[in-house]
């Protein structure tokens, strides 16, 4: 074995942390879960509590769409429709040729 006294120590502290079963232990675990059982939430606070975590995501969401847009709208560049119509392709076919234009 090692001389270092690291597991002694880890032992020394883990020991507080250690599981011991009393009967005042279990008198308090039973009345906390008695109680938990015995408040059971209503259906409005159920239901807010499901609603809420799913509305902030929709406004979430919703925020993040609104920005995208809105984004996109302002750094769209105006040339860019205007150079696609103004500009036109010519297709040639058996020696005919076609223009493309708006």
């Amino acid at each position: 074995m090692s001389e270092d006294k690291f597991f002694d120590r880890l032992r020394e502290d883990a020991s507080r942390l250690r599981y011991v079963a009393d009967d005042v232990l279990w008198t308090r675990l039973i009345a906390r879960i008695r109680e938990r059982v015995r408040s059971q939430p209503s259906v409005a606070v159920m239901l807010a509590r499901w609603f809420r975590p799913i509305t902030a995501s929709f406004v979430t969401l919703a925020i993040a769409a609104a920005l995208s847009v809105t984004w996109i709208e302002r750094h769209e560049s105006a040339n860019g429709v205007e150079a696609m119509t103004s500009n036109f392709v010519e297709i040639t076919v058996d020696g005919d040729t076609y223009n493309l234009a708006e």
